[in-house]
């Protein structure tokens, strides 16, 4: 398994420089352009909360672990901020007019559509996010009928 990883300051300005890094190991394992963008934007998601959420004080550092399992793309998002549990927020109640609506909660809706998996947990101090992403083998319709 081939493993690499990216730490920059947790801020909008360097999401270009995630971006970056994270499209050379699409490439490695061939995700179509689709897969690609919506891996980005679930990173994206990612990344925007811990700029403005993790650290109370200023900002502090996020790594970008990438690792190659089979087909799927592994990717760790680890911060030292502020404990929190993506997974554990309510779900957005789509039926609400945007009016209606509570502000925020939107990012871990999309990153849990755009991704085929979404872990969380706590690692002494640091919150880990992993997202997996690869893309899906259909059956052909004689396969699976026999």
């Amino acid at each position: 398994k081939q493993a690499s990883s990216i730490t920059v300051k947790a801020s909008l300005e360097n999401l270009e420089r995630i971006n970056s890094f994270i499209r050379l190991w699409t490439k490695k394992i061939g995700l179509s352009p689709g897969s690609e963008n919506q891996l980005l934007l679930a990173v994206e998601e990612a990344c925007v909360n811990v700029a403005k959420y993790a650290y109370s004080e200023s900002t502090g550092p996020v790594t970008i672990n990438c690792h190659l399992d089979g087909g799927r793309l592994i990717l760790q998002i680890r911060d030292e901020g502020v404990p929190f549990n993506p997974l554990k927020a309510s779900e957005p109640d789509l039926a609400l007019s945007l009016e209606e609506r509570e502000v925020g909660g939107l990012g871990i809706f999309f990153i849990r559509r755009l991704v085929d998996k979404v872990e969380y947990r706590r690692e002494g101090k640091f919150n880990v996010l992993t997202l997996s992403k690869g893309e899906v083998k259909h059956l052909s319709s004689r396969e699976g009928t026999g």
